[in-house]
């Protein structure tokens, strides 16, 4: 059965990362604002347009598969993981070509970090992942330098606790939540498992912070998740996984979301920032936490 689970995981990671090291068959293709050159002004709307080519023929892909329940979902990160934003862009199925209007709200209400994803200046890398029917999941990106002023922000670890939680709390719309989150690590033959353990309370009228029991479905998952090491990019070689969680069984008495990950060294060690999204409330928090990384040695 451990077999079964790490090779279950490598499967999802190996699909998740073809489209970066793997990409041979596939060629991605961006532009900002009708230009190759990625520049941007920050808090202006600008079109963000991608497409995905055969790299033998030249041929554009234009049949694509929804996956959690996006034909495309698309992230931005700050180079320094200062800023997060995962949104999805809208395709035009006699072109191919994936569209979207960034710094500007959309009707979507899952495209409502729209409104605001790039406010500040600095270089954002983005990550556009699709699944291409008969071909399989791919991942194009692109540097996007947003003009301007803008300071570097240092990435420094949350405090870990005793039992080795790290908890955090935060306001949303007026609501008090705390996340307290467990990283747990298992060595195996070909990297290692990575559980990310995470409990999500809010602030009842007492004052008091009791376990959330009614999260919602978002994007056909309980929850989503992006992990990005330190650098993000090194070469070819990204350091980033997307993750996703079921929802909590409540009827059990569950109250957890897990997201795992099989590192078969595509993370790199230091330090980290994972952002977690879960809807409550009619609401998508998203939910950073900041750790250090140290892989295992494998168990065989």
């Amino acid at each position: 059965m451990k077999f079964l689970y790490f090779f279950t995981l490598l499967f999802f990671s190996i699909s998740a990362f073809s489209q970066i090291n793997r990409n041979a068959d596939v060629e991605a293709h961006f532009r900002i604002n009708g230009k190759e050159n990625g520049m941007l002004k920050p808090g202006a709307p600008s079109t963000i347009e991608v497409w995905f080519t055969d790299k033998q023929t030249g041929e554009t892909f234009t049949d694509f598969k929804i996956m959690h329940g996006k034909i495309m979902h698309m992230v931005l990160i700050r180079h320094d993981l200062s800023v997060f934003k995962h949104i999805h862009p809208y395709l035009d199925p006699i072109t191919g070509r994936f569209q979207i209007t960034i710094n500007m709200p959309l009707a979507d209400p899952d495209n409502y970090q729209t409104a605001s994803t790039i406010t500040e200046g600095g270089m954002y890398m983005v990550m556009a992942d699709v699944e291409i029917r008969h071909v399989g999941m791919r991942m194009g990106h692109k540097m996007v330098h947003a003009m301007g002023t803008h300071s570097q922000v240092p990435l420094t670890k949350d405090n870990i606790d005793s039992s080795g939680f790290i908890t955090k709390d935060f306001s949303f719309k007026n609501i008090d939540y705390r996340a307290k989150l467990k990283v747990v690590q298992t060595a195996g033959c070909s990297g290692n498992l990575v559980d990310f353990h995470l409990d999500l309370f809010v602030k009842n009228e007492s004052g008091e912070y009791e376990v959330v029991m009614d999260a919602e479905e978002w994007l056909m998952a309980g929850g989503h998740s992006v992990w990005a090491s330190e650098g993000l990019m090194h070469g070819h070689h990204m350091y980033y996984a997307h993750m996703h969680s079921n929802l909590p069984d409540y009827e059990a008495g569950l109250h957890q979301f897990v997201y795992s990950f099989h590192d078969d060294n595509i993370m790199k060690p230091g330090i980290q920032k994972v952002w977690f999204q879960i809807k409550h409330r009619g609401s998508v928090l998203t939910i950073p936490m900041t750790f250090d990384y140290k892989r295992l040695p494998e168990g065989c």
